[in-house]
């Protein structure tokens, strides 16, 4: 459009203004796609269970399957209206209210809605990383770790997550 500035790619640039001959400097990028990565944590002092970390979600949340597997009560009374990332639409169950979720010594209390047939066991959300004032750290060669806080004991730990599957 008329008066627009059209910003030219700074890479192309470098490689415009080097000498005949001359070798660029490797230009490293991102992949196209890289695993979701999740955590084993002991749920309920019974089972370890595969939960998704995505800092993306609202909530934390649990399959029915699951819920049903480790005989936990929760709140049909308490509902969400859930949005996909594909746009699609659907209703939470209930509410687990104060489930116990261990990881390494710490014991952390969560409130988990409950989903239907979702494509996950667990899936942590920002309640999780607001709860443990979670610090993610990634690594060149795909490996993560995450830093939790227990608020009620002031212990921290550090443990490694596992590429989804």
């Amino acid at each position: 459009p008329p008066g627009s500035l059209i910003i030219p790619d700074p890479y192309e640039m470098y490689l415009k203004t080097l000498p005949i001959g001359a070798i660029p400097d490797r230009l490293v990028v991102a992949k196209e796609s890289s695993a979701l990565r999740s955590i084993f944590p002991l749920v309920d002092h019974q089972w370890h269970v595969e939960a998704i970390l995505d800092p993306g979600s609202q909530i934390i949340a649990m399959a029915e399957e699951i819920c049903f597997d480790l005989g936990l009560a929760y709140d049909p009374s308490v509902v969400l209206n859930m949005q996909s990332a594909n746009g699609e639409v659907d209703q939470s169950l209930g509410l687990a209210r104060n489930i116990p979720v261990q990881i390494g010594d710490i014991t952390l209390y969560v409130q988990v809605h409950i989903i239907r047939s979702p494509a996950y066991d667990i899936l942590l959300g920002r309640p999780f990383n607001i709860l443990t004032e979670s610090v993610v750290r990634n690594f060149a060669n795909e490996d993560q770790t995450v830093t939790i806080f227990d608020p009620n004991s002031g212990r921290r730990a550090t443990v490694p997550t596992s590429a989804r599957g």
